[in-house]
């Protein structure tokens, strides 16, 4: 008797519903689909891979917020293997100063690409224009709100990456205004034009938005720049004035 039992319970030892058959087709009809749907990896070069980890750490704090900077995460948006993010940055804290170091090297490249440019003679049009240029440049949403997460992110240190392009800015517009005034008087001109456009720029990208909805302002009533720009302008035109006389 206890030899018939014990052979009954073994003959179905599995629990419903996986002893039914549809439900086993639908299981496996789903993991044929998931093998059809997730997207292959490529073979990557080390450089290569370490960037779209990079972007992929980027889009998940612009869009879903730094608390989503996770490895998983991570490898599903760079399409790598969870191992593969480990390989090549050990740990959040590394992911979190590899970007900011990519984005702070983008922002040197793009601030003195925008000085680069080709500038009017005139100290006024000069300065205005180049107010413009580094204005549109740090108000952008990606700029701002990945200089506000560095800045919030204390474990990543100072702003030293951010601040790193500033005097060779400054030093820039100082040369060039200096044809026209003395070398101090440049000079501090130069750092008040490159300090205000810094602070209301980023300010205005974190959170101008929200600030112009609540106000009901269009964008040509919130120009944070061309308030700057008619301000610097009536500053410089009395040094001018004092240098001619």
């Amino acid at each position: 008797m206890t030899t018939a039992r014990t052979s009954k319970r073994l003959s179905n030892p599995w629990p419903m519903p996986f002893n039914d058959v549809s439900t086993g087709h639908r299981q496996t009809a789903r993991t044929q689909e998931l093998a059809t749907t997730r997207p292959k990896r490529k073979r990557r070069t080390p450089e290569e891979a370490r960037e779209e980890i990079l972007l992929a750490a980027e889009a998940l704090i612009l869009e879903d917020g730094p608390a989503e900077l996770k490895f998983q995460s991570l490898a599903d948006r760079s399409n790598v293997a969870v191992s593969n993010v480990y390989h090549h940055f050990g740990g959040v804290l590394e992911i979190k100063r590899g970007l900011a170091e990519k984005v702070f090297d983008e922002l040197t490249r793009d601030l003195m690409t925008a000085l680069g440019e080709e500038a009017d003679n005139e100290p006024r049009i000069f300065a205005r224009k180049v107010m413009s240029r580094v204005y549109s440049v740090l108000r952008s949403e990606r700029y701002a709100k990945l200089i506000g997460w560095i800045v919030l992110s204390t474990e990543l240190g100072e702003l030293e990456g951010f601040t790193r392009p500033l005097p060779a800015m400054a030093a820039l517009i100082a040369g060039h205004m200096g044809q026209h005034l003395p070398p101090d008087t440049s000079e501090r001109l130069a750092q008040f034009i490159i300090y205000n456009v810094a602070i209301v720029a980023v300010g205005e990208g974190l959170v101008g938005p929200a600030i112009k909805t609540a106000l009901t302002m269009d964008e040509a009533a919130a120009g944070g720049s061309l308030w700057l720009g008619d301000h610097w302008e009536e500053l410089l035109a009395r040094e001018l004035e004092k240098a001619a006389s």
